[in-house]
C-alpha cells in the first residue's frame, strides 16, 4: 500500500486513526522520551504527529516546530540531509541508511510502515540512530548492531580487527607514528594480506570513533565516472546529474580518513587531480569553480609494483611521491607461521556459532595446514577452513586438508606419506634433492626474520650477509 504524497490529504488535515489513543496516553510518551533513538511518527496524509526528546536533538528541531507540519517541512528544515525519507515515505518502503549531519556526526535512518491487525497501515515510522554510540556497543558487544555477525575482514580479531604478529605489531607503531604527524601512508602488500584490516585498525587507534572512515576500491570506479565520483559535482554539471547535486567521497572523508585501496588502478586522465588535492588539501567539484579545503588523512594500498608502473608511464612519479611519504610492506602469512594457529582458532570459533556440531582440528590436520605457503594468504586460510567446515561432520583430519588443497587425486597418495614434523619441508617422491634443500633454506630463513623481527639481525643470527637473506626469502626461492 503505498502513501499519499506527504502532506497532502482528502482534509488537508492530519490523519488520526488510532494514532490519537496512542498519543493521548502521557505514560507511553515519557517512556519513548526515555530512548536514546530517534523516534517520528507520521499519518497516512504524510503529517508529523510525535517526535521523541532524542529526534528534537538529533534533527535540531523543537517538537512544536514539526508536529501538526507535513513531513516534507521537517526533511526541509532538518540538520540531517534526509530527502530520501520523502521517497521512503511515498512509497512505504524499509530503509536503512546512513545519512551524515551538520556536525559531521553520522545517523543510521530506519523506516517503518506500522499496520493495525487487518494489515492496514495507520502511520509512518522513522528511527534515528547515532553512529558513534552503535560503534560503543558493537566493541563492548563484538556484534554488528545492523543485524548478523560482525565480520572484521581477512584479519579480523574482536576489537583488535587483526592477528598481529611481531613484525606487524611494529607496522602498527610506525603507522601510528605517521599518523599523529599527518603523513601519508602507503601500504603494499600480496593480495589478501590483510590492507583493509590494517587500515581500519589504524582508524581505531588513531583517533575518535566518529570520525569518517571512506573506503575507496579505485578499481571499481568506472574512469568516465571516477573524477565525479571522487569530487562530487554541482547540480546541473552533466546529464543525468542529481538536481541537487552530489557530494564525493574525498568530500565525505573530511576530518576523518581515506583509504584509496587499489590505488594503481586510478585511471591515468584523474590522476592528476588527484594530485592537486594531495598538494593543497581542496577540492573543486565538477562543474564548480569554488574550492572547499578539507582535513583529512590519506592511506593508499595496493598490490601492484608502483615503481614499475611509474616506469612503465600508467602511474605518475609525483603522484606516487606524495602517496609514499611512509612505505610499509605487510608481511604474507607464510611468513608469520604463528599467526595461522591464531587464525584457525578464530575462524573455527567463529563457524561454530552458526554449527550444530562443534568443529575441531585434530594435530596432523593442524600440521598440514602450518606447512602449507598460502599464495592467497589470510583469504584463502579462512576459505580453506570454512570449506572444511562443511565437508567435515566433527573433526578434520589431515586427509581432509590434503584433499582440500591438492584435490581427490593426489589425497591419497600425499596421505600414504609420513608426516614431517611441524616447520620442516615436506620430501615428495618427485622432488629433487636441490629442490628440498631450497625449501628448507627458505624455511629457517624466513623462521629466523620471524624471531629476530628484521632481515638484517637474520643475517647476523645465521652468519651470513644480507643479500643471501634477501635472495633466500624470496618467494621464488620456496
Amino acid at each position: 500500500m503505498k502513501f499519499a504524497a506527504p502532506g497532502i490529504g482528502e482534509s488537508g488535515a492530519p490523519d488520526a486513526l488510532n494514532l490519537d489513543h496512542l498519543l493521548a496516553d502521557a505514560r507511553w510518551q515519557q517512556l519513548v522520551d526515555l530512548l536514546p533513538d530517534g523516534i517520528v511518527l507520521v499519518d497516512k496524509t504524510g503529517f508529523v504527529r510525535y517526535l521523541n526528546s532524542a529526534a528534537e536533538s538529533i534533527n535540531e528541531l523543537l517538537r512544536v516546530e514539526a508536529v501538526g507540519q507535513p513531513l516534507t517541512q521537517l526533511v526541509k528544515r532538518s540538520a540531517l540531509d534526509c530527502e530520501m525519507l520523502l521517497d521512503a515515505f511515498s512509497d512505504g518502503a524499509k530503509v536503512n541508511q546512513v545519512i551524515p549531519a551538520r556536525n559531521r556526526q553520522s545517523y543510521m535512518v530506519n523506516t517503518r510502515c506500522v499496520r493495525d491487525w487487518n494489515g492496514e497501515v495507520t502511520c509512518f515510522l522513522i528511527i534515528f540512530r547515532d553512529i558513534e554510540q552503535l560503534a560503543k556497543l558493537q566493541a563492548e558487544a563484538h556484534v554488528n548492531p545492523f543485524g548478523g555477525e560482525m565480520d572484521a575482514g581477512p584479519m579480523g580479531d574482536g576489537d583488535e580487527g587483526m592477528v598481529l604478529c611481531e613484525q606487524t605489531s611494529l607496522q602498527v607503531d610506525q603507522a601510528l607514528k605517521a599518523a599523529a604527524l599527518g603523513s601519508r601512508l602507503l601500504l603494499l602488500g600480496e593480495s589478501g594480506v590483510g590492507k583493509t584490516a590494517f587500515a581500519r585498525l589504524l582508524h581505531r587507534r588513531s583517533g575518535p570513533a566518529s570520525r569518517p572512515f571512506i573506503h575507496v576500491n579505485c578499481g571499481s570506479i568506472p574512469e568516465t565516472l571516477f573524477e565525479s565520483e571522487m569530487f562530487g559535482y554541482e547540480r546541473g554539471s552533466f546529464t543525468g546529474a542529481l538536481a541537487k547535486g552530489k557530494r564525493g567521497l574525498v568530500e565525505a572523508a573530511d576530518g576523518g580518513i581515506l583509504f584509496l585501496d587499489e590505488v594503481g588502478e586510478i585511471p591515468l586522465s584523474s590522476q592528476s587531480k588527484m594530485l592537486q588535492f594531495l598538494e593543497d588539501s581542496a577540492i573543486h567539484r565538477v562543474g564548480s569553480t569554488h574550492a572547499k579545503r578539507l582535513r583529512v588523512q590519506i592511506i593508499a594500498a595496493t598490490n601492484r609494483d608502483l615503481k614499475a608502473m611509474v616506469a612503465a608511464g600508467t602511474f605518475r612519479r609525483d603522484l606516487f611521491y606524495r602517496l609514499s611519504v611512509v612505505q610499509l610492506t605487510l608481511p604474507p602469512l607464510r611468513e608469520c607461521p604463528d599467526v595461522v594457529n591464531r587464525l584457525i582458532d578464530r575462524f573455527v570459533t567463529r563457524i561454530n556459532r552458526r554449527r550444530p556440531a562443534a568443529l575441531r582440528f585434530d594435530p596432523p590436520s593442524r600440521r598440514r595446514l602450518l606447512a602449507h605457503d598460502y599464495p592467497g594468504n589470510v583469504r584463502e586460510l579462512q576459505n580453506l577452513v570454512e570449506h572444511l567446515a562443511v565437508v567435515c561432520d566433527r573433526v578434520v583430519a589431515v586427509g581432509d586438508v590434503q584433499e582440500a588443497l591438492y584435490g581427490s587425486q593426489n589425497a591419497g597418495e600425499l596421505d600414504a606419506r609420513p608426516l614431517p614434523p611441524a616447520g620442516e619441508p615436506e620430501v615428495g617422491d618427485r622432488r629433487q634433492l636441490k629442490d628440498v634443500v631450497r625449501r628448507f633454506e627458505s624455511h629457517v630463513v624466513q623462521d629466523a626474520i620471524r624471531r629476530t623481527g628484521s632481515k638484517r639481525k637474520a643475517a647476523e643470527l645465521l652468519g651470513v650477509d644480507i643479500a643471501t637473506i634477501v635472495r633466500k626469502s624470496r618467494p621464488s626461492a620456496v
